[in-house]
């Protein structure tokens, strides 16, 4: 895509569900397939929200993928204030001139601060780069780098799992899988349970597979 014109007709097929379309490099195809959550839009605000929260690991291969953002930063950002940074961006896509050419260097990370820089008095977060917020979001949970890629514990529980893969896939429902969950976090130590890092890994387990 070149233009804000061609990403308005790619979002409105897309929200059709109009497959086999291709506008520029994008086919509707794909993003129904890449971006979770994008077949439930109805709306500009649903298709920004849902391209907006995506896993990184997700793409589309196409400028849409520009308007993503950081798994951690979002992690870190209230619901509250993501929704009033979209709704700016949505107002000024749809308010763009059709033939005004999209930015190659467009960056939502950085729209994301200078939003919060406006809207909060100056106040913001710094360093949007994946891997330093990563190791901010980490230390701020009380978290360290070593921990995460070299807890024995981990690896000894995630080496059980994968024995049991037989047992798992009996766990086909909502409640089966409530009930998986709920008897694993029980397990848990009960002042973890109670930290600001079992907190903040919950609500990036529900970001990524919500």
């Amino acid at each position: 895509m070149e233009t804000y014109g061609e990403l308005k007709q790619a979002i409105n097929a897309i929200k059709l569900k109009q497959k086999g379309v291709k506008i520029g490099n994008v086919v509707v195809d794909v993003v129904l397939g890449s971006l979770p959550g994008i077949g439930a839009a109805k709306t500009t605000f649903d298709f920004i929200k849902a391209a907006f929260l995506k896993p990184d690991n997700k793409k589309t291969n196409s400028w849409l993928d520009k308007l993503d953002i950081d798994d951690e930063m979002s992690a870190i950002i209230d619901d509250t204030v993501e929704n009033g940074f979209l709704e700016m961006v949505t107002k000024t896509i749809e308010s763009e001139n059709d033939n005004t050419p999209l930015e190659q260097d467009f960056n939502m990370n950085q729209k994301m601060v200078d939003y919060l820089k406006k809207k909060y008095g100056g106040r913001t977060v710094t360093g949007i780069k994946e891997e330093e917020m990563k190791n901010r979001f980490q230390k701020l949970a009380g978290i360290k780098e070593e921990e995460v890629k070299q807890d024995s514990s981990v690896t000894t529980i995630s080496k059980d799992l994968d024995d049991q893969v037989s047992a798992f896939k009996n766990i086909t429902t909502k409640e089966k899988m409530e009930q998986l969950l709920s008897s694993v976090v029980n397990k848990l130590d009960p002042k973890f349970r109670e930290s600001s890092a079992f907190k903040q890994a919950i609500l990036s387990f529900y970001k990524t597979y919500k």
